[in-house]
Formats: structure tokens, sequence, C-alpha cells
């Protein structure tokens, strides 16, 4: 900047000096030597919707705004210029701001004022607002943007019976493999069809048609054009007439599609699976009502009948009855409960360390009692004299009994064969039976979920999918092999390493002719005192009848129990989960704090394993599920009396 010396003007001219950057079109803004703000025009206020007292001090060299680059220059002494995006969130918490959260676009200079002994005085800096300007020249460059948009999709024209390309690459995208460089050859109309998908070229044809000899202005088609693969296209044609009125080409815009029919293919797939899926559980709760009112009707009119009888053999019969049923409504609730379980993908496996061998013998001493029918035999495969692995025991024990019940149901002579063996790194157990057998029209349906093949067959629809979740669960294989009026064989395989011994082994085999005598439970060793933490009479009188031998005394909810125990001394608590005023899990860590002998037994009505380890947590000792069993409840309370 020219240096001024101030003395070579009179008063008039320098006052009038002072007036030009009041005037000024730009904005006028002075810093001091520290870079500090000292002045600022009207203009240069406006721009940045200020008052003077809001900027007073505030520093050049800190602000975000100008680039480092240009601060170092200035630093060193030297002028600088820029244009600058000045983004106001960026930029000083002005307090009076009335333009915050902008974006406005400057042309900035910053020279730098000097003395006579060109000592530094400070910083001038002039701007001038072009916002509305470079708004502009981005509004045309996204208005170009727009139209390559259009020009990509304009692809082709007819012209005396030749498809020529406007556009060569979507041309060549549609019609040809990739080419290096623009070609200005005609396209023809028969090399143009070879791309297009066979079954949609006489509509493509149909159309070009209907606008050539028609007079039809445009026409609106879906195209199957090759790639790697038939993408679909939308494809509009538009008629473009000549000065005589006559159609003289036709242009030809095309969208790729093919996502969006993809998603509407699954969407549409999606609502006949969950229309399916609503359809199949209406008949299974419809099912489910027959199911269980079958063996409650048994339970219910027996338990009347046992009530009124004196023949004693009546009586057992009546029993016999009522626990069959029994277990029949159990394995119906189990299954629901397996399916909420496969529904929420919490199918759980807990393996042990067992013989297999002598599983299958157990399994089939049980299940023989069940083959009632003279004209079946029921035989055991069972290969090696042990067969040691670690699986779910429970698991696999599931899945065997399911495919011997089917096999039951569907077997009126012949034989069921059930056995395993060691294959390919895993165990594979299988039934056999020379039952009605499956049509193959069926098979896709033995797996899924609520399907019964058999409507007259007792049953949820659910045994084999549940199956299908556990072996898949253990990352197994299962599958069928069926032949209508020759018989089924259903089989399962899981991955897992054994101990194999092959001898022989002398098993005990249960004769036609054996007496099965109801086990007697275990006597305890002492009579214990015995609180039950239940408010539920019915469950409360079952248990005073099965322990009737010992002495209990009752609490109605959670609360009772903590403060009768820390009162008076017990042996046992038996702790239902759920109960008014305060549950089972609390009251059980309310009495550890201060008592951490005393066996405590969780009793609930929930299944889950996440209920026992909740409970276990708490610091129960054991854990029952409801319908109590007379066994269970006696081994367990016998344990107790010898450990204590």
């Amino acid at each position: 900047m020219e240096n001024i010396n101030a003395d070579q003007y009179s008063e008039e001219q320098k006052d009038l000096l002072k007036l030009i950057p009041s005037y000024s079109s730009q904005g006028v803004v002075i810093y001091g030597q520290d870079g500090g703000l000292i002045y600022a025009n009207q203009t240069a206020l406006k721009m940045f919707g200020v008052g003077i007292t809001d900027v007073l001090g505030i520093n050049i060299f800190k602000d975000p705004n100008v680039e480092d680059k240009d601060k170092e220059a200035l630093k060193q002494g030297k002028d600088v210029a820029f244009e600058t995006d000045y983004d106001f969130e960026l930029g000083h918490d002005f307090l009076g701001s009335t333009i915050r959260g902008q974006r406005k676009y400057f042309i900035t200079k910053i020279v730098i004022m000097r003395d006579n002994q060109q000592n530094i005085l400070g910083y001038l800096l002039t701007c001038e607002d072009v916002s509305e300007k470079k708004y502009q020249e981005i509004a045309l460059i996204e208005s170009h943007k727009k139209i390559e948009t259009i020009h990509r999709n304009l692809a082709l024209a007819l012209e005396a019976g030749n498809l020529i390309a406007w556009n060569y690459n979507v041309a060549e995208e549609m019609f040809y493999p990739v080419r290096n460089e623009l070609s200005t050859e005609k396209i023809s109309l028969e090399n143009a069809l070879e791309r297009i998908h066979p079954e949609d070229r006489e509509k493509f044809i149909v159309t070009l048609e209907s606008i050539l000899h028609k007079g039809q202005l445009s026409g609106n088609v879906v195209l199957r054009f090759l790639h790697d693969r038939y993408l679909y296209f939308d494809c509009k044609f538009l008629g473009i007439k000549d000065k005589m009125g006559q159609i003289a080409d036709i242009t030809f815009i095309q969208r790729d599609i093919t996502q969006e029919l993809e998603y509407q293919e699954k969407l549409l797939q999606a609502k006949k699976k969950a229309e399916e899926a609503d359809r199949l559980k209406s008949a299974f709760l419809a099912n489910m009502s027959h199911e269980i009112r079958t063996p409650l009707n048994a339970i219910v009119g027996f338990s009347d009948l046992l009530a009124l009888s004196d023949n004693e053999q009546d009586k057992q019969e009546y029993v016999n009855i009522i626990s069959e049923n029994n277990e029949l409504l159990l394995r119906l609730i189990g299954d629901i409960l397996d399916l909420s379980k496969i529904e929420a993908n919490m199918i759980e496996l807990h393996p042990e360390y067992f013989d297999v061998s002598e599983l299958y013998d157990s399994l089939y001493s049980t299940l023989r009692l069940k083959v009632t029918d003279p004209g079946i035999e029921f035989i055991l495969d069972n290969p090696y004299a042990e067969c040691w692995v670690t699986l779910d025991k429970n698991r696999l024990k599931q899945i065997c009994i399911n495919f011997v019940t089917n096999a039951i149901k569907c077997t009126k002579s012949g034989h069921i064969k059930m056995g395993y063996e060691y294959v390919d790194g895993g165990i594979r157990l299988y039934v056999e039976d020379t039952g009605v057998g499956i049509a193959k029209e069926n098979h896709h349906r033995v797996f899924q979920r609520f399907q019964k093949l058999n409507d007259f067959a007792q049953g949820t629809g659910l045994g084999l999918a549940i199956c299908r979740a556990i072996v898949e669960r253990k990352k197994g294989k299962i599958g069928f092999e069926s032949e209508p009026g020759v018989g089924s064989t259903f089989w399962a395989w899981m991955p897992c390493e054994a101990k194999l011994e092959t001898g022989e082994k002398i098993r005990e085999r249960l004769s036609d002719n054996a007496v099965f005598k109801p086990e007697t439970p275990p006597v305890n060793t002492r009579c214990l005192k015995i609180m039950v933490a239940e408010d539920n009479n019915s469950n409360y009188l079952l248990m005073e009848r099965i322990l009737c031998s010992h002495h209990l005394k009752r609490v109605y909810n959670g609360q009772e129990a903590v403060e009768k125990v820390s009162r008076e001394p017990f042996d046992v608590i038996f702790m239902d989960m759920r109960m008014p005023v305060m549950g089972g899990l609390e009251a059980t860590q309310k009495i550890r704090k201060f008592n951490k002998d005393i066996a405590i037994i969780a009793v609930t009505a929930n299944a889950f394993d996440t209920d026992k380890e909740n409970a276990l947590q708490a610091g129960c000792n054991a854990f029952l599920t409801k319908p109590l069993k007379k066994k269970e409840l006696f081994e367990l309370l016998e344990s107790i009396s010898v450990s204590h």
C-alpha cells in the first residue's frame, strides 16, 4: 500500500477521506497491530448481521474462516486476496447476529497498513458479497447435471427402420458389449432386439409400431435387457413429429427398476409367508383347543369317577388313565414352550457326557410299552456295548421319542425299528417303520410348524419342527425317506466325538410277561420341618398330601416367608416364585442375607432355563417345575435329609 503523508491534505480533505469507508459499497474492516478489530463500516456490519459493539476486539488471526496460509502470509508482512465460503456456524458467537447458520461467499482482500518507517500499523480488509452470483452458479451447475442425466437416458431414436444412438454410452450399455471409443454406426433393430429378453421383444416392436403407424405420441412398457443377467427397465417411448405432423423420430427413455421389482417381490413373498403363518397359527390354535381338551376331559372325568368308585380295580384303572393323560398334557405344553423358544431363537442345549447305548436300552424299555398293536414288531438296533458322547442327553431323547411316537401313529402292521450308529464324525439316530408312508407332494410339509399330515392323529404338529430346530442348533442334519404303502425312515445326525466299545454286553431284557410295579418312594431318615410359601390353595393342598410325613407350615407370600424364617428354624423352604406382595426371588435374596444354610427349593410353573438360572443366582439350592412329581420331591428331600 502506498504510504500517505497526512500533512499533504487540508482539514477539509481529511474530513472527506474519513467519510469514504462509510459510503463504500464494499465491506471495510480495520484491525489493529495485534489483529484485533477496531473499525467496521456499515456495509460490513450489514453483511455479517451484527452491530459494532458485537465485533470490537475480534482477532483476525483466530477467525476459522480465514485459512492458515493466509494468516501466515499476513504475519510475514504480505498482502492477501482470496474468495471465501464464510460459514457462520464456524464464525464467532456474535451476540447480535441475525444470520447465524447461513453461508455467504465473499471476495476478500487484506492489505497491511504501514507508517513512513514501514512499521505495521494494522490491517485493512475489504470484502464484496458475491453470494447471489455464487448461488446462481451452483444452480446452473445443478441444472446442467439434471440435463446431463436426462441426456444419458435419451438412448435411442428411430429413423428409417434403424435405431440411432443419441447417447452412445447408454445405447452401448443396453445393447452392446463395452467399446473403447464412440461409434457413429447405426444400430440395427435386429441387433437391438438381441439384447432384449425373447419374451419382451414383441412388446418392444408393438410399442414402436403403435407410435409409427397409429400416430400414438407415447408408450410405456417394462422390458428386460441382457447385461450379466436380465435387468428390468421402465421404458418410455416418445414420438417426435416433423413440420408435416408426421412421426419423424422416436426417443426412448429408460430407467432401471430391477431393485424396485426385486424389493416388491420380497415384500410379496414376506406377505405370503405372514399370511400362511397366520393361517397355520389359527389352525394350530383350533387344533390345540381340541388336543388340550381331550386329555383334560379324561383327567376331569376319571377324577370324578375315582372319587365315586369303591372298586379297587376300577380305581387303579382310573389312576392309570389319569396318569397317561397327565403325561400327554405335559407333552403338549412342552411343545408350546419349545415353539416359543424356536420363534425367539432361544433353543438351549446343555451337553453332558453319557452312554448312548445305555440310553437306548432305557428308551426301548419305556417305548415298547407304547407299542400295543400285536401285529407290530418293535426292534432295537444297539450296535455298541458302549458309546460315550458329549451331547444334550434330554434333547437327543426328545428326538428319538418323537420319531418313535410318529411311527407308532402311522404303523398298523410290520415293524418299527429304532437305532443309531456313529458315522462321519457324529451320531446318526434313526427310526424305520413299515407304516403308510408319505406322499411325495407332502414331503415339503414334514418339518414345517403346525403341520399334521394325519388330521385324526393326536399331536400339535410341532414335534418334527422342534426336532429340526434342535439338530440345526447343533449344526447337524435331519431328514427322511418315505414311500407310500412301504414305510418311512426318519433320521438325525449330530456332530460329536465318541468313545466306542464294540464287545458283547449283557443287557437286561424285559419279557412279555414282565410285571411292572410302581417304584416305592425312598423313605426319609427323619421328619423335616418344612415351610411352604404358596398362595394357591390347590397347590398347597397337593404339597400337604405328598409331604404328609413331614411337619409343614404355610405362608402366603414372600414377605411372610422372610419374617417367619427370621424368627423360627426350618430345614427346608419350598418357595413359589410368583406370589403377591413379594415374589420368591426377592424373598430368597433377603433370606440369604441372614441365613446362608437353610435349603431353599424354587417352585414355579415357568419352565425356561433362564428362570432356573435366576432362581439359583438368587440363592436357591434346587429348582422344581410344576406340575410336581412325587418321586422328584422325595428324592430331593432324601438328599437334603442326608446332607443335614
